[in-house]
């Protein structure tokens, strides 16, 4: 039991960790000179899965620490954020392409820092919501916790 609190105290701190740092980095550093705002985009729409996971994650411990069914209807929300994601993750091509053909004032670097962000972004969503792609082996991943968790209680009927 203390094992698995480690585990799930580990896994929000890191989640919540990684937006924090991110968003210093992004606010210290020059790294969006022409106040590009697909770069600002990418940027929030990897922030928002990060915070859904560090939710989800926070909720976990909460779960087990006080023995309770917190957010009984997270699965509801969490089904919600998966949309979401999609919809947000599939704008961005056009946002980017966008600014990139009628503002032309993206540079090399900040495409190219777009793009690394916006795949991460993708495996990201894809790690939390479809296949679980840290615990990848032999050719297939496991069910990520949060996906468990929407079926499981959609199953159930909520």
């Amino acid at each position: 039991m203390k094992e698995l609190e480690r585990r799930l105290i580990y896994l929000f701190t890191g989640e919540f960790s990684s937006m924090g740092i991110f968003i210093i980095i992004y606010v210290s550093y020059d790294v969006n000179p022409n106040n590009s705002l697909s770069l600002i985009y990418v940027f929030i729409v990897l922030n928002f899965i990060l915070f859904q996971a560090g939710f989800y994650w926070f909720i976990k411990w909460r779960r087990m620490k006080t023995e309770k069914t917190i957010f009984p209807k997270l699965y509801k929300v969490l089904n919600l954020c998966k949309k979401v994601n999609l919809a947000l993750i599939g704008a961005a091509p056009i946002f980017i392409l966008s600014e990139i053909v009628f503002l032309n004032r993206v540079s090399y670097f900040e495409f190219s820092l777009m793009m690394l962000i916006y795949v991460f972004t993708v495996i990201e969503h894809i790690n939390y919501y479809h296949i679980q792609l840290t615990n990848y082996k032999k050719g297939r991943g496991s069910r990520p916790s949060i996906d468990k968790e929407i079926n499981r209680d959609y199953r159930q009927g909520g």
